[in-house]
């Protein structure tokens, strides 16, 4: 997945980036069967590759898919292949093995301890929570596959439903065309030091993996070679329904969907009705790679990013050290970015069910949210205590306001405002949170 140059790629999505949940493949799924109209089997097409038949897939089965559907692919994106693409069979122990091990390297014990700090402070998960265990627990139930920049291959689980592997090697393949056109590694190297710019980098990649799956599964069902009540069935299982990912904190299942949702949304200009007419713009996609995007607010509001008059870059917050002002033995121990897209979810949204696929993108995002600017977080820890402090700035007063009053934070939160800027402070800052909101709302909103 990346190469551990960055210790501060650490946001858990980096944990599985590139795999395909199959969650997201049943989203894809209610998609394509809309665009298609559920048409007859004996619907007029070019054929395609047939699902394996039943029983356990075997290494060969899926190499003999990749063959198939690496032209389809390489002609729906646009793109050629360098080089042929390595297949692994990988089981559920092998996979837990995967993710833990990128749990250790990308995801330090003190950095994952910040975050559930922060995410308790702003009520975004219960007290004390095992953040990791969550995740983790949501990985093993969701990945039907990943893609492995680092080794160049991709791997697929072997107990995945049968009908749904050629769905999953399409989608890994445009990771790998990806990859070798743009260097996956490199762009996620670029942006490790800033969470939400990465954010909008994975829907980036995801969206362009669901993009060409999506237009795959409509050729496929229109060419009569893939079964309308074969997708049915597949989300009617256990591992379609998401059980765990539907247990999980809010903003956990947001995360894992949104970059295979809102990617696509954004690489569609924000047209989701462009599916139904071909859908894809190779160079759309292309020119997303070449220059990402900065923000998760430019992929929820695409034209801030796609219409030049209307392009709306983020702003750099900076923050002090605050470890003296607060008090003897206090130490700042995470600092980061959360962006729109996790900041609506303090600001009374009602969010509905992100792992719906019949999910409106308005659900995403709220007023009290839009006309975010830039943000950093910082987590402060003295034993077991801790104080957070979150400073954003937005694109005007009236917007900064309005989010402000939004705000539905836990009891103790203190929130000040001065001018575009505001300012959160929460834990057990005690007596010192004045001084801390104060010198936070100096550095964000200026002099």
């Amino acid at each position: 997945m990346m190469r551990a140059r960055h210790r501060r790629v650490r946001r858990y999505r980096r944990l599985a980036l590139i795999l395909i949940p199959r969650r997201a493949v049943r989203v894809a799924a209610a998609l394509a069967l809309a665009v298609c109209l559920v048409p007859s089997r004996s619907a007029a097409g070019e054929p395609g590759p047939a699902a394996p038949a039943a029983g356990s897939l075997t290494r060969e089965e899926v190499a003999a898919l990749t063959v198939e559907i690496a032209p389809i692919v390489e002609e729906i994106r646009g793109a050629q292949f360098k080089r042929p693409v390595p297949v692994e069979i990988i089981d559920d122990a092998g996979a837990r093995a995967h993710f833990k091990e990128r749990l250790r390297k990308y995801w330090p014990e003190e950095e994952m301890r910040a975050e559930e700090i922060l995410y308790a402070h702003l009520g975004l998960l219960p007290p004390e929570s095992d953040l990791a265990a969550v995740v983790f627990d949501v990985l093993e139930e969701q990945a039907g596959g990943y893609y492995d920049p680092d080794r160049d291959t991709f791997f697929v689980l072997g107990d995945l439903p049968r009908a749904a592997a050629p769905i999953i090697v399409a989608h890994e393949l445009t990771h790998a065309l990806d990859d070798q056109a743009f260097g996956i590694d490199r762009l996620l190297d670029a942006a490790a030091d800033d969470d939400d710019r990465a954010g909008a980098l994975e829907a980036v990649v995801e969206g362009s993996g669901t993009t060409v799956m999506t237009v795959f599964i409509v050729r496929q069902v229109k060419a009569g070679r893939l079964d309308p009540a074969a997708l049915r069935e597949f989300q009617d299982t256990e591992m379609g329904r998401g059980e765990r990912l539907k247990a999980a904190p809010l903003f956990v299942q947001r995360s894992v969907i949104a970059p295979y949702i809102l990617g696509m949304a954004f690489l569609l200009r924000g047209e989701m009705i462009r599916m139904q007419t071909g859908g894809i713009t190779p160079s759309d996609i292309d020119r997303a790679f070449l220059q990402p995007p900065r923000s998760t607010e430019q992929i929820l509001h695409p034209e801030k990013y796609w219409d030049p008059a209307r392009l709306d870059p983020p702003r750099t917050v900076t923050l002090p050290d605050l470890s003296a002002t607060i008090g003897d033995g206090w130490r700042l121990r995470g600092t980061g970015t959360l962006g729109e897209l996790t900041v609506a979810l303090v600001t009374g949204l009602d969010p509905g069910d992100p792992t719906s696929p019949d999910q409106p993108l308005e659900r995403w995002t709220n007023a009290a949210a839009s006309g975010w600017g830039g943000d950093r977080w910082q987590v402060y820890r003295n034993g077991e205590r801790g104080v957070s402090v979150l400073a954003s700035v937005w694109d005007s007063e009236r917007d900064a306001r309005e989010f402000a009053a939004a705000l539905r934070l836990p009891t103790g939160a203190a929130v000040k405002r001065r001018g575009e800027a505001v300012v959160v402070v929460a834990g057990d800052a005690g007596a010192a949170a004045r001084d801390v909101q104060r010198l936070a709302l100096a550095a964000a909103a200026g002099p």
